[in-house]
């Protein structure tokens, strides 16, 4: 967590992704991003694909920005898609000598870091893993059914900061990273990729999109659906869904909500405790990762869990790699 106190006022930094594990659990929060943990299994399938689809759609839209004509910009996203699935030796893990300081590969390090969970085709006992291979089919009917779209690019996987609250305690700078800015003819609104393997209803209550709209002095977000069922029709699995909000509930998030938990996570990091939340050890999509393994050990036994089963990941940072 990134507290600057250059005098009495504490200034915070945040994103829609640490807001939500502190308020989420206190020790989840400590593990995620002040120990940087990851599971030394990977990334789950589901989040594989997600990965993969999110890096299609990062580089098909970021062509079509710079001028490419349509078909040349997927056969670039598809491109980034498979190298994103088979790995880029030069930049994954990549540490920098006296001799090389950034991969050789041009990538941002660890940008192209392969599949751990993701087979090319799941056995066919197995429904809930879905294969690259057709992450990569979606992606091509993704392309197809939004062939003849004419919203307009504008940004992608751009990051907007803005300080949303101050206080005489704290001054919150928030951190937003959006995967795609687009002109509907209607409206700039910013879009975020959701990929799902069953169709979920969109949680208004959410700290991303909240997020979003401010940065975008908004009151309006698109949630970029995308579906990997086999049965549905392309018209039914990508969907392009509004969630809105009034002045008042963007207040409400904006000068209660946001510096409520910002202040909690300062008094955790000053005390050096950050509590667990057993209220959300099993969530939705199961348990929470550090469950087993470390949550329900001895409290002696868990730093050794922790060794056991993770490793330590790259650095929490919400802010542009420039700055």
């Amino acid at each position: 967590m990134d507290i600057i106190t250059p005098t009495n006022k504490i200034n915070f930094v945040v994103d829609a992704t640490l807001l939500t594990s502190i308020m989420k659990c206190g020790r989840f929060a400590d593990f995620t991003h002040n120990q940087q943990l990851q599971s030394i299994n990977g990334k789950s399938n589901s989040l594989e694909c997600g990965s993969i689809v999110h890096k299609y759609l990062e580089v098909y839209y970021g062509s079509l920005k710079k001028g490419l004509r349509k078909p040349d910009a997927h056969g670039f996203g598809l491109t980034a898609a498979e190298l994103y699935i088979q790995g880029c030796p030069d930049c994954t893990n990549f540490e920098s000598t006296e001799l090389q300081s950034k991969p050789k590969c041009g990538h941002p390090i660890n940008d192209y870091p392969g599949v751990k969970n993701t087979p090319a085709e799941p056995s066919k006992d197995d429904k809930y893993t879905v294969g690259w291979k057709w992450v990569l089919d979606t992606c091509q009917q993704y392309y197809e059914h939004y062939s003849a779209d004419y919203w307009v690019t504008l940004d992608v996987e751009v990051v907007k900061s803005k300080i949303l609250y101050e206080d005489n305690e704290i001054r919150i700078l928030f951190k937003s990273k959006l995967d795609w800015v687009v002109d509907t003819n209607q409206a700039i609104l910013s879009t975020d990729h959701k990929t799902m393997k069953q169709n979920r209803d969109n949680m208004k209550l959410n700290n991303q999109f909240m997020g979003q709209c401010l940065m975008m002095d908004s009151r309006q977000v698109i949630v970029n659906k995308i579906g990997f069922q086999k049965t549905l029709k392309p018209v039914d699995k990508f969907k392009r869904e509004s969630v809105s909000y009034t002045a008042a509930q963007l207040f409400e998030w904006q000068s209660i909500t946001l510096p409520y938990w910002c202040k909690i996570a300062i008094m955790y990091e000053q005390t050096g405790y950050y509590p667990p939340n057993y209220t959300n050890c099993d969530g939705k999509f199961g348990y929470c990762q550090f469950y087993k393994e470390v949550c329900t050990s001895n409290p002696d036994m868990r730093g050794e869990a922790l060794r056991l089963n993770f490793i330590k990941g790259p650095v929490w940072n919400p802010q542009n790699t420039d700055e």
